[in-house]
This record gives C-alpha cells, structure tokens and sequence, in this order.
C-alpha cells in the first residue's frame, strides 16, 4: 500500500506560502491579521473573527501595531496572548525602524528619523525625555531615555545630560521629548530648556544638533522650525 507524501503545514497555508516565498507584501490586511493570530491563538476558529474585530476598530495591520494598550486590551477582550504577540510584533518594527537609522549618518535620514520617533513615544501616555548620542561624523552612539514625567512635564538634568554624553564620547546630541496628545508644538519652557543644554554643550564642545517634540501623528524639529 502506497503512503501519500506529507504535505508541510506551510505548503497549505496560503498566508504562510507566501512569506516564506517573499511575496508577503502580497497579503491583504485580514489575510496577514489572521496569520499573526495563529502565534496565540490554537483555536483556528476564533482567528477569523478576532481579526476581523480588530481590524474594524483599528483599520489596518498598521493601525494596530499602533495603537494604545489600553484600547488593544479592551479590543481583545481579555485575550492577553493576543495583546501580547501585537506587542512583541510593535516592539520588533521600532527595533527594524532604529537599526534603520543606526546604518549611516542619522541626519542624513530625516523621515526615517521621524519615522522611528513616532513609533517609539507618540502612544506613550507620559511625557518623556531621551537623547540620541551620535559621535564626530552624526553615527548614533546611544539612544536612551533620560527621564520620564507626567502627562505634562518631565525634569531635563543638563549635568546628567552632558555627564552622559562625555561618558560615551559623543560630539553631537539630537534632544527628543513626547506631548501625550496630538500638539507638538514646543512650549516656553522648552525653548528655555534647549538653549540652557545648548550654551552648556558649546562650553563643552559639544553640539545640539536638533531637539525634537513628537505629538501622536505630527513633530516638530527645532532645527526646522528656526528655533535652533
């Protein structure tokens, strides 16, 4: 009695074909939504559904990735393995968008740069404040956050900037900060706080390349704005 060959799973799955073929871009947004689910979802009946949900609150693959917590916890009504597999998949692409920017001179790759900004602190519900550290010829060194405030202020400790960027042997700083909300526009107290790190920096020999605040959807760069 002839055996009929084993077919691999992936050699049926059409959403799985497709990305091991490369062809991935290919998919429609339910099609690629029900895919993903099959990472925390066993029960391949709920996948159609959940993603359909999902995509009718959020639109597309991307809005989701994007969204809040706490509106993709409400969404998946309890199911924590799918709130976190849409996490694990957002924190992946902001890593893909950073190690974008970290090939080359990041000042060279302004969109990418914003880009990578929104991703990383536009949902943030807290303002905080980073710095992007970059050596002689704009590289980045260093992306960290410094400190993390309210929903409306966050302390900037210039020593612990300019301790920090000495340490790491940085020659050039792009400040960064988030409004929680949609105004990126800078406030007084920003424009103080700005010039007061870039005196000190010039004292140091070092140079504020840029300070830019991210609102959720739009930003605001110092440097084009003339505020720099």
């Amino acid at each position: 009695m002839t055996t009929a060959p084993r077919i691999p799973p992936d050699a049926t799955d059409p959403a799985r074909a497709a990305i091991l073929a490369g062809t991935g871009d290919e998919l429609d947004d339910m099609t690629l939504m029900t895919a993903i689910l099959s990472l925390a979802l066993p029960a391949s009946a709920d996948r159609p559904r959940v993603a359909g949900r999902l995509l009718a609150r959020f639109g597309t693959v991307g809005g989701l990735l994007a969204a809040d917590p706490e509106d993709l916890a409400a969404a998946v009504e309890g199911k924590v393995p799918v709130s976190v597999a849409i996490l694990l998949l957002r924190e992946a692409a902001i890593r893909l968008m950073r190690a974008r920017i970290s090939q080359g001179n990041v000042l060279s790759c302004h969109a990418a740069l914003m880009s990578y900004l929104q991703a990383a602190l536009a949902r943030d519900d807290v303002e905080q404040f980073r710095v992007l550290f970059l050596d002689h010829q704009a590289r980045l060194i260093s992306d960290e956050v410094l400190a993390r405030g309210t929903v409306d202020h966050t302390p900037v400790y210039p020593r612990e900037v300019m301790r920090r960027a000495i340490r790491l042997k940085a020659r050039e700083l792009i400040l960064v900060h988030n409004h929680p909300g949609w105004n990126p526009m800078p406030s007084r107290e920003d424009i103080a706080m700005t010039r007061r790190l870039e005196q000190i920096a010039t004292v140091l020999g070092l140079s504020i390349r840029d300070h830019i605040i991210v609102g959720n959807g739009a930003s605001t760069s110092f440097r084009q704005s003339g505020l720099l």
